[in-house]
């Protein structure tokens, strides 16, 4: 008996895909995706988009320049900029993961002549690069790391003119030397400087609260779009298929549904976050609504195509679980996306979460206008007439069989 218990239990899981994708495919899939992220993070590999620029045009920094632009663990913007604040303005518009900037002489000790540019939002990426630059410097250029070295004793301890020129002799046979050298710390070569005025909303939670919305309002949507299959088992969509545009106008009802239930549950989310963190949701109102409309269309549209896709409730529930999960993971919503290797933020450019947390980011952190969201709000248009498009002529060919 206990085999025939056993026996009905496995067929019944062979039998159904959706169960075999949710109980092996899906675990999978999210571990090689969140396995790829800190197998990055924990490596000295993580892929930062770095802005940057000089003001200083010693023979060093050529070097340091070349060095840097080599390294494949970082993406170095290919324009040159000619003062910090351009650098800054890359940083704060979310060009740049973070910024970097050559303000001074290599052997200044009076102020770092390096600057790393970070958003709060991301202040792990000025603290990855600051390592980076310590760590290249040491292996790459070690004559910069005795000469800075020697710029800070010097004041303390009088050399000879002889100590002086076999120092200096030392100096240019390291220069030109390609041998890496033991990696050690490179005495006041960097500070790091925040791109944001401190007296805004932590980024952070700007960031999580865009990141937690578009994941609740992709479950909500799958869950209503739902509706339509049980709608179309019991017969009722037949019955109304018999008016004009009767699956046309099933379709685009529940849409409507969808996005309003979708307004009103970022709406909760973000005056939880206006009231509790500051986040300036209320300063940006227009801007803020008209994102999570087009956020609460492009859900809605997706779900409804998924539901329209679907044969059957189990199977809905199974490929959404699969959408809504494998979307979050890759779009930001769970790990930022500056912290996955570069492939799988190529990959995130293709879910509604990655477009939708940039949008809120651009509007609430940085301030942006209208013109600097058209890409994701053409994105989330897009994905939202395709969807209920698509939901609109499944329906109806569902209907003629």
């Amino acid at each position: 008996m206990i085999l025939s218990m056993f026996r009905v239990m496995v067929l019944s899981l062979l039998r159904d895909r959706g169960a075999l994708v949710l109980a092996f495919v899906l675990p999978v899939a999210i571990f090689v995706i969140f396995a790829a992220i800190f197998a990055a993070t924990a490596s000295d590999e993580l892929p930062l988009k770095v802005a940057f620029g000089r003001a200083d045009s010693a023979e060093a920094w050529d070097r340091f320049e070349k060095v840097l632009r080599d390294e494949p663990s970082l993406q170095v913007i290919a324009t040159t900029a000619g003062n910090q604040a351009d650098v800054s303005r890359q940083v704060e518009r979310g060009v740049a993961d973070v910024g970097l900037f050559i303000k001074d002489d290599p052997n200044a000790h009076e102020r770092a002549p390096l600057v790393v540019l970070a958003d709060p939002g991301k202040s792990l990426a000025g603290a990855i690069l600051v390592g980076q630059i310590q760590g290249l410097v040491a292996r790459r250029m070690p004559d910069l790391v005795l000469s800075r070295t020697i710029s800070e004793i010097e004041p303390l301890v009088e050399l000879t003119l002889e100590q002086s020129a076999r120092l200096t002799k030392v100096i240019a046979q390291l220069a030109s030397e390609n041998e890496e050298a033991e990696s050690r710390e490179v005495p006041g070569l960097v500070e790091i400087v925040s791109v944001m005025p401190l007296k805004k909303a932590d980024a952070t939670v700007t960031y999580y609260a865009g990141a937690v919305a578009i994941l609740f309002l992709l479950f909500s949507a799958m869950q209503g779009a739902a509706v339509l299959i049980d709608e179309r088992s019991s017969g009722i969509l037949d019955r109304i298929a018999v008016i004009p545009r009767g699956p046309e106008a099933v379709v685009c009802g529940k849409f409507l549904f969808l996005v309003m239930q979708g307004v009103i549950q970022a709406s909760l989310i973000f005056a939880a976050a206006a009231a509790f963190y500051d986040v300036e949701v209320i300063n940006r109102f227009w801007l803020w609504l008209l994102i999570t409309i087009a956020a609460a269309m492009a859900v809605s549209g997706l779900a409804l195509a998924v539901a329209a896709t679907c044969t059957s409730r189990q199977q809905a529930q199974t490929i959404s679980t699969f959408i809504v999960l494998v979307c979050s993971a890759v779009g930001g919503s769970m790990v930022p996306s500056f912290m996955m290797p570069l492939w799988l933020q190529d990959l995130g450019r293709f879910t509604p979460n990655a477009w939708v947390i940039e949008a809120y980011q651009d509007v609430l952190w940085r301030g942006e206008a209208i013109p600097e969201l058209l890409p994701e709000l053409g994105f989330l248009l897009a994905l939202a007439v395709f969807g209920t498009l698509y939901a609109v002529a499944a329906s109806k060919r569902r209907l003629r069989l």
